[in-house]
């Protein structure tokens, strides 16, 4: 097959009149498994996915959620309103079952999808996925700077706009030098994932560049989302989900993985006591890949 074109993609018209910007990885006419990124992120970032994908049989859908990438902004979105987007999103590819698999900040997405539409999804999976960021105890041990920068995004997003700012400048001059900035703020797996693996982190990098192409708003109305928290109840949903936690991860702590696991009816977490943020997605995969496909 093919390689993916790094900045291709395709879009879908929604009913209100907005573009849903997406691209396919993997087998484009493989069994559907929807991909939705993190914070900041891109369809882009399912790149690092694409041979594991290509090799299961799977079509791993990738969308832009609003205001990032070349999705048209939704000032007004929510986290529960993102399952109506997918919904009109697999119509208009024609798959009327999927799952859904949500990494870091894209697995509120996830869950909501599973609490809207259940009877669509035939998998649902948190890879790294973040829990309520208005829940205190779960915190503990994340990133002060993660910490502070949600917690102000609660209040007002305007009060990060600086910090996405600089990160706007950053990625969008030169991914490869602010990835390697980024590095630092990484534990020791996911530098080591980062310098065993220069395609790797180039795409890492260029899904954050293109995060940003509509500039920061998308940024700051997510941030914003994540920071309250969310808008229906864990305890409602009805799907097994599939929770990959890794342990040393300091952008989603441990303790994440397992309230989400106590608090979701069919909460299975399967841990990584090794892998960090990053390194889990790329060797989770594979296991996401096996619980999907079964």
């Amino acid at each position: 097959m093919t390689p993916v074109e790094p900045l291709s993609f395709q879009s879908c018209a929604l009913s209100d009149g907005r573009l849903l910007a997406y691209q396919c990885y993997g087998q484009v006419d493989g069994r559907p498994l929807y991909f939705f990124h993190g914070f900041p992120g891109s369809r882009l970032q399912a790149a690092l996915l694409h041979e594991q994908a290509l090799a299961a049989g799977v079509c791993l859908v990738a969308p832009d959620r609003p205001g990032f990438g070349r999705s048209t902004p939704d000032p007004q979105r929510t986290i529960s309103g993102w399952s109506a987007d997918v919904a009109q999103l697999a119509d208009h590819l024609g798959h009327e079952r999927f799952g859904v698999l949500g990494v870091s900040c894209g697995g509120p997405y996830a869950l909501a999808c599973a609490s809207a539409m259940p009877s669509r999804l035939e998998y649902v999976g948190l890879l790294a996925g973040i829990g309520p960021m208005n829940v205190p105890s779960i915190r503990q041990g994340q990133l002060p700077l993660l910490r502070l920068m949600f917690a102000a995004a609660r209040i007002n997003p305007l009060l990060i706009a600086p910090l996405l700012l600089l990160d706007y400048v950053m990625f969008r001059a030169s991914p490869e030098r602010a990835v390697r900035a980024l590095a630092a703020m990484l534990t020791a797996p996911d530098q080591q994932l980062l310098a065993s693996d220069p395609q790797g982190a180039a795409e890492f990098g260029a899904s954050l560049a293109e995060a940003y192409h509509q500039g920061i708003r998308g940024a700051m109305r997510e941030a914003h989302l994540i920071g309250r928290g969310l808008d229906f109840a864990l305890e409602g949903i009805t799907l097994p989900v599939h929770i990959y936690q890794s342990g040393a991860d300091r952008n989603v702590p441990p303790a994440m993985g397992r309230y989400l696991a106590e608090r979701i009816p069919g909460g299975r977490l399967h841990d990584y006591p090794e892998e960090g943020h990053l390194s889990v997605v790329v060797h989770g995969f594979r296991d996401c890949l096996r619980d999907f496909l079964r």
